[in-house]
């Protein structure tokens, strides 16, 4: 019975690790809630690593090892379900309710519904109107500015069913950012595309993984500071790829843009 329990506390804390990481938690704070997790369940002799792709959580009880490893794949932020999955890491520290209990109001989480369609198109859009603005454009670029940031939403909604990879979610993505300058500079609307695109780019720079960065390297955890130093350049290759092929292409047919 104290075997089928530590297992299930393994699993419970390992599939909370992957939520986590998943909904865009720093690895520090994962490894933290999991020990604290394993500290409320009454486990001492553990040890939790976690890099932004996987998971490892080992329990020594009662001369016996229960070890658990969970591949992640791909991650996003949502800082509405990371709420909540630190509130839930709190109660079950405070509460320690049993684990299939805890495991059920995990899956409550996981299982809800993101932000509405509408809304994230909305969020996009303002998004790109406001750093418009911020960079010097006008109200009429920061109004059709909107279509960038609609555009990039549609891309990243589109590719994320067929999980393609990072590198090739933010080429076609700051393509589709690209285009609506592009052909309205090609129809002769007077905008500046430079002024739309630096205010949409906004929407694909990894800010947060940059902080990250710096915030791992302070702390000393280099091995996940250099992974997603990594991610970082991938994503700015694939930015700059992404809108000099469109631009380079309009160049060639149209002549300077």
């Amino acid at each position: 019975m104290k075997t089928e329990k530590t297992e299930q506390v393994l699993n419970f804390c390992c599939e909370m690790g992957r939520q986590l990481i998943q909904n865009g938690a720093e690895i520090y704070r994962v490894e933290d809630s999991i020990n604290r997790l394993l500290t409320a369940y009454g486990y001492r002799d553990t040890e939790v690593f976690a890099i932004p792709s996987c998971v490892i959580l080992n329990i020594l009880d009662e001369g016996h090892n229960y070890t658990k490893s969970i591949r992640i794949r791909s991650s996003f932020i949502n800082l509405d379900k990371l709420e909540r999955l630190n509130s839930l890491c709190r109660r079950v520290c405070r509460e320690r309710p049993e684990p299939e209990a805890a495991f059920s109001l995990l899956d409550t989480i996981s299982s809800a519904s993101s932000y509405p369609q509408l809304v994230s198109y909305l969020a996009h859009g303002f998004v790109a109107i406001f750093f418009t603005l911020f960079w010097g454009g006008t109200a009429l670029d920061a109004c059709l500015a909107f279509l960038c940031g609609a555009a990039v939403k549609a891309s990243v909604a589109y590719l994320s069913r067929f999980e393609t990879n990072i590198f090739f979610t933010y080429v076609c993505s700051s393509m589709a950012m690209v285009l609506p300058p592009l052909i309205l500079s090609y129809l002769g609307v007077p905008i500046h595309m430079d002024k739309m695109v630096i205010g949409a780019i906004m929407l694909l720079v990894p800010g947060i993984a940059i902080t990250n960065v710096m915030r791992d390297v302070l702390a000393g955890d280099f091995l996940t500071a250099l992974t997603k130093f990594a991610e970082v350049l991938i994503i700015s290759m694939a930015l700059a790829v992404g809108i000099a092929i469109p631009v380079s292409l309009a160049r060639f047919f149209w002549g300077v843009i």
